[in-house]
C-alpha cells in the first residue's frame, strides 16, 4: 500500500528537499519552455531560500520527497502559489491537488484574502487542477515577458 504524506515544511530536511525539487521544477520550466525564470528573482529566491515564502509544502509517496509548492506574499492580503512542481515517480497520485488544496487553507488561516499564481498555457494538468480548484483568468499582475496565464482565487 503507497504512503502519502502532505505537509508544512518544518525542519531542516524537508526544506532542502523542497529547495531540491524547485530546483529541479526551475530546470523542467526552463527547459519546456526554452527560456530562464531569472526576471522572476529567482538567483535571490535561491539565495535567501526560503525566507521569500510565507510557507512551503511537501508531498512524499513512502517517505520519499516526491512533490511540493510554496506560498509567497504578493502584497497586502494577496500571495502567491508558486513553483507546483511533481517528479515523474510521483505522478498519477493527485500530488500537486493535495498540495494546492494544502496551501490554499493554509493561505485562509494566514489571513490572505486572494491568491494569485502564472503558469503556461502549454501546462495542461497544472491548468486542470487550477481551474478545478476555481481559480480563474486575470490580467497579468507582474512584470513578464512570457505569454503566461495569469489566475486568481478569493479565499
Amino acid at each position: 500500500m503507497t504512503r502519502l504524506e502532505i505537509k508544512r515544511v518544518d525542519t531542516v530536511d524537508d526544506i532542502a528537499a523542497v529547495r531540491e525539487i524547485f530546483t529541479e521544477y526551475l530546470r523542467f520550466v526552463e527547459d519546456y519552455l526554452g527560456q530562464t525564470l531569472a526576471f522572476q528573482g529567482t538567483d535571490k529566491e535561491f539565495a535567501d531560500f526560503p525566507q521569500t515564502y510565507d510557507a512551503l509544502f511537501l508531498a512524499k509517496l513512502n517517505g520519499a520527497p516526491m512533490a511540493a509548492c510554496g506560498v509567497k506574499p504578493f502584497k497586502d492580503e494577496i500571495c502567491e502559489l508558486k513553483r507546483l512542481y511533481c517528479r515523474p515517480d510521483g505522478r498519477g497520485h493527485h500530488l500537486g491537488l493535495k498540495l494546492c488544496k494544502t496551501a490554499i487553507k493554509t493561505a485562509t488561516e494566514m489571513g490572505y484574502k486572494k491568491i494569485y499564481l502564472d503558469t503556461d498555457h502549454g501546462l495542461t494538468h497544472a491548468n486542470s487542477i487550477y481551474e478545478k480548484l476555481g481559480f480563474r483568468d486575470i490580467e497579468k499582475y507582474y512584470d513578464n515577458p512570457m505569454e503566461s496565464r495569469f489566475m486568481a482565487l478569493n479565499l
